[in-house]
């Protein structure tokens, strides 16, 4: 398969509809240990960023002598809703199909951490549409980082980043890379406002990345 162009996909939002586990997740672990289950509205807009994040925002909801506990409660069911609860948007599996069957190469970059990908990748059958995948490991796994050491990976070009928070459009223009909004995720429009192309729906992608190869 000669590539004709390299897509570097997010997968909280993106591909994967991660509420379907991480507000349940929440929501239980909270009210396990007796604390106001937050509202769905609330659990949103921390999908899609570093885990330090998520820490950071249990530890302000739950007295610190109890907040790292409820932080690996909420890891644990998260993890444990991915293969019976987790679902990819409506059309992603098409989408993936067609774009590899054109020649392109994929991979993932996401600030997920390694055991939440892993089990998204093998619940979805992920793997057999990827060339490689970059997760944050570490404080310098920046999605700017990340994407810069997919680029010294992988050939394909030219090469477009897919994603719907901020962090996914900053990493592409980083990079000098066109990106593609998902705008059906969790990123609100004025994160997305500097994107090259906005997507509705999974279905809108491989228009989109070709629209960008003809004005490349």
């Amino acid at each position: 398969m000669s590539a004709t162009g390299l897509l570097i996909f997010d997968l909280d939002g993106t591909l994967f509809r991660t509420e379907s586990v991480t507000v349940p997740a929440i929501q239980t672990s909270f009210a396990a240990y007796g604390l106001p289950a937050p509202p769905h509205e609330t659990i949103l807009p921390l999908i899609g960023t570093p885990m330090d994040d998520l820490r950071s925002w249990v530890h302000e909801r739950c007295p610190e002598q109890r907040a790292d506990d409820l932080f690996a409660e909420i890891e644990s069911r998260e993890l444990g809703l991915i293969a019976t609860d987790g679902l990819l948007y409506a059309g992603v599996r098409g989408m993936l199909t067609e774009l590899r069957s054109a020649g392109y190469q994929i991979t993932l970059c996401t600030n997920g951490p390694t055991e939440y990908v892993r089990r998204v990748v093998e619940s979805q059958d992920l793997d057999v549409f990827l060339d490689t995948s970059r997760n944050r490991i570490s404080a310098s796994d920046t999605k700017p980082a990340m994407v810069r050491s997919i680029l010294a990976e992988l050939d394909g070009r030219p090469a477009v980043v897919i994603g719907d928070r901020l962090g996914d459009v900053e990493a592409a223009h980083y990079n000098g890379l066109r990106s593609i909004a998902a705008s059906y995720g969790y990123g609100t429009s004025e994160e997305l406002a500097a994107s090259d192309r906005v997507a509705q729906s999974p279905h809108d992608i491989p228009g989109l990345i070709a629209e960008l190869a003809e004005s490349t």
